[in-house]
């Protein structure tokens, strides 16, 4: 009977030890409220700039339009086109691992066409810097919280810990819903048909500019006059995003601690870097803008468009149709060369930006990434003490290393 006894005992007594020795699920009650302060790096994936090399560039396609341009992703990133990004968050613990996440981030992404070690886009010699202001609401959960020290630091009458050590890191992921402004400038520094620079190397807000014909006759479609109602129409200075990522935190104590996090923004622009289309006429471009915005700016547009610059080759062509005295009608610039063979054949200087020629790759939008460096603190509501459970009395817990 006392073999008996002490079974049933040694049963009854397993939970209330379980309970008084491992963490309590519900302490997140009483931690609720958290802030970040993060700073680190962005970049962007854009039509401009990356592609290191021809195997990694946007221009999978047909620069001429008979084939659509593909992205290759990560790979077109450039290390030279990184800048800064930095952000400050608070979370809302629903459960224990589970957050609503406010978020606001302010940072600056950039491409240049120079650093790519791609011809046509080297060619095309575009270049884009914006500052983004973006805010988000986002969920998170942390799929392996983050531990100090031992379980309430107990030890033995050996004074040896008798609780195992924890893991140090927790790891989350997060997605959300959010919007953001940008403002696109570039620098006029292009190179013409000549290879002599035309630009005075000034900065420009790109958007004002209406590089792609936006609203006016022959720009894309999107924005003409029949779609949006308006005259001049073009992009929209705000755009939605949709954030998400994964982090890896580390504590201090129960209280604070580090967060390294990486994240990525699908958007629904292509025009965070004010390239999307095709090249449009730059003296049609310039005729519009006389009328909308005046000359000064009309001249400016004309040579960041880009159309018709960089290098040249000879296009071998046909002459098609003859006037009332006969003879072959050749196109503004052509010069006829019987030597070439065939009927009525000319050679005419072209570039690879004539008008009608991708400029981008529109069947792609942008987007950007931030990698940061964060510190949080948690926002204690309730005394920092725990309550044993099945026990009125208070121990404070003391976190170690």
């Amino acid at each position: 009977m006392k073999k008996y006894f002490h079974i049933f005992l040694f049963l009854i007594l397993i939970p209330a030890l379980y309970s008084a020795q491992y963490y309590n699920r519900n302490t997140y009650k009483t931690k609720r409220h958290e802030i970040n302060f993060g700073i680190g790096g962005s970049s962007c994936l854009t039509d401009v700039g990356g592609g290191d090399s021809p195997e990694n560039s946007l221009f999978k396609g047909n620069i001429f339009g008979d084939m659509p341009i593909t992205r290759s992703f990560l790979f077109d990133l450039n290390i030279q086109s990184t800048n800064f990004a930095s952000n400050f968050s608070y979370l809302y613990y629903l459960k224990n691992k589970l957050a609503l996440r406010l978020s606001l981030s302010y940072a600056k992404v950039s491409g240049d066409d120079s650093y790519s070690g791609d011809f046509y886009r080297m060619n095309r010699g575009l270049n884009f810097n914006t500052h983004i202001a973006e805010g988000s609401g986002i969920i998170e959960y942390t799929l392996n919280p983050e531990k100090v020290g031992n379980k309430y630091n107990l030890k033995n009458k050996f004074r040896k810990k008798i609780s195992g050590r924890n893991q140090k890191f927790g790891v989350y992921v997060f997605v959300g819903f959010g919007g953001f402004y940008y403002d696109p400038w570039g620098t006029n520094k292009f190179l013409n048909s000549d290879t002599i620079n035309v630009g005075d190397g000034q900065k420009y807000r790109l958007r004002e500019l209406h590089t792609e014909g936006q609203g006016f006759e022959g720009g894309p479609e999107i924005f003409s006059e029949e779609v949006t109602g308006k005259k001049y129409s073009t992009y929209s200075n705000f755009a939605i995003c949709i954030p998400f990522g994964f982090g890896i935190k580390k504590a201090f104590h129960s209280n604070a601690g580090i967060k390294l996090e990486a994240s990525y923004r699908f958007t629904n622009t292509d025009y965070l870097d004010d390239v999307s289309t095709f090249y449009y006429d730059r003296n049609k471009l310039k005729e519009e803008m006389i009328i909308h915005a005046g000359e000064d700016l009309a001249n400016i547009a004309y040579i960041m468009s880009g159309t018709q610059t960089g290098a040249q080759y000879d296009n071998i062509g046909y002459a098609q149709t003859y006037d009332i005295n006969g003879d072959p009608i050749y196109p503004d610039g052509a010069l006829p060369d019987p030597n070439l063979g065939g009927t009525n054949p000319y050679t005419l200087v072209r570039t690879f930006t004539e008008a009608g020629h991708e400029r981008g790759g529109p069947n792609y939008d942008d987007s950007y990434m931030f990698l940061t460096f964060s510190v949080y603190k948690k926002l204690t509501n309730t005394p920092k003490t725990m309550r044993i459970a099945n026990s009125s009395s208070k121990r404070k817990i003391k976190a170690s290393f």
